[in-house]
Parts: structure tokens; sequence; C-alpha cells
């Protein structure tokens, strides 16, 4: 790791964390509501992401690859944020929306990577 790549990986995290708090303001102006639907929205949009970077540039380009990955997705997608809602629902008592959130959560952004590796699989190179 070079001085170069620490400075673009931070930039992107940095841009990632900005364009998750645009997506997630914006969701949350659309539809406002108890279940945490924009945390699992960027989620599972930033796992899509990652298997489609997983699927076409991991082999071609390592550094563009690493950049995407470890810095705008990982500052797009919040894992620890999701935590914090799970726990939030449970703690204030929504025990619907804890457990269906709870699998979502969970399920849905997995889903989203498998989905993107399957059609990133059988688009032309």
């Amino acid at each position: 790791m070079n001085f170069q790549m620490l400075l673009l990986v931070s930039v992107f995290g940095g841009l990632g964390a900005v364009l998750r708090f645009v997506v997630d303001t914006i969701i949350k102006r659309m539809k406002p509501t108890i279940f945490p639907i924009s945390t699992l929205v960027i989620n599972t949009l930033a796992a899509f992401a990652f298997g489609c970077f997983v699927m076409i540039v991991r082999n071609v380009h390592p550094d563009v690859y690493t950049i995407a990955t470890s810095g705008l997705l990982g500052g797009f997608s919040t894992f620890s944020t999701a935590i914090n809602e799970i726990f939030n629902l449970a703690r204030d008592k929504h025990w619907t929306q804890f457990v269906i959130y709870l699998f979502t959560a969970i399920i849905v952004p997995i889903v989203g990577f498998i989905l993107a590796v399957y059609l990133m699989g059988f688009l032309p190179r």
C-alpha cells in the first residue's frame, strides 16, 4: 500500500459517505416510516455494486477495485447502522418490524450480491 492508494481510498470513502447521506435523506423524505427502509436499500445497492465490481473490475484493475470497494462502497454501505436500527426496533418493542428487518437486513443484500454476480457473469468483457 502506498500513500496515493491510501489517499484515493479515503477520498472515495468520503464520497461514498456523502452519497449514502443523500440517498438516505431522499428515501426518508419520500417514505417516512419506523421500518429502516433507507439502510436496507443502501446496503442492497452496495452489495449489488460490489458483485458487479467482483465480476468486472477485480482481475482487470486491482487498484480500481480496491478504491471502488473499500473506498466508495465502504463509505456508502453501513452495516453498523443496520445493527443499530435492529437494536432500536427491539428496544422500542416494534417486534414485527424487528423480526422482518433482522432477516431482510442480512438476506436482501446477499441476494443483491448474488444477482449482480449472476448477471455480470453473462455480460461480455
